[in-house]
């Protein structure tokens, strides 16, 4: 699910929550622009819609918000060694990458990134010395690493 702006402009949940100021009733926060949903009403790649999901002044509360951004998880990334020279095709592999802008390898940004389904990543590694790195998923309820997950050879 994504969230955007009435300009069309993406919302992570750090963006969403700079919209919503916090008020004092527990724990409620006040949104100062409308937030709208993208989502498909087939459950697959067709009738893509979008509906106002929080109006301008309208309070709620902050578990609400967070509730909405499932942070994502990195179980395997696959094959584990690659070329220094870059160019190796990747298989990320774990939860809820719906929300996934893009990936690192080693600090570096993976080209060809593609979200095949909300499990899925596919990648294509660029260069970087050799040696053990990070993978990073962008993701809109915030970054998620796994450590020594790539070495280039």
């Amino acid at each position: 699910m994504t969230f955007y702006n009435a300009a069309g402009t993406r919302l992570t949940e750090t963006t969403l929550n700079a919209l919503a100021d916090t008020v004092t009733e527990a724990e409620l926060v006040e949104f100062s622009a409308d937030v709208y949903q993208s989502f498909t009403q087939d459950g697959g790649g067709f009738e893509k819609a979008s509906r106002l999901v929080f109006v301008a002044g309208q309070r709620v509360p902050q578990s609400m918000i967070d509730g909405l951004f499932q942070t994502a998880t990195i179980a395997s990334v696959t094959p584990v060694t690659g070329a220094a020279a870059g160019g190796t095709p990747i298989v990320i592999k774990g939860t809820d990458f719906s929300g996934a802008s893009g990936v690192t390898v080693g600090g570096n940004a993976a080209t060809a990134f593609v979200v095949v389904d909300n499990q899925t990543i596919t990648a294509t590694t660029a260069a970087h010395a050799a040696g053990a790195t990070d993978v990073v998923v962008q993701d809109d309820a915030g970054n998620v690493t796994k450590t020594g997950a790539f070495t280039f050879v």
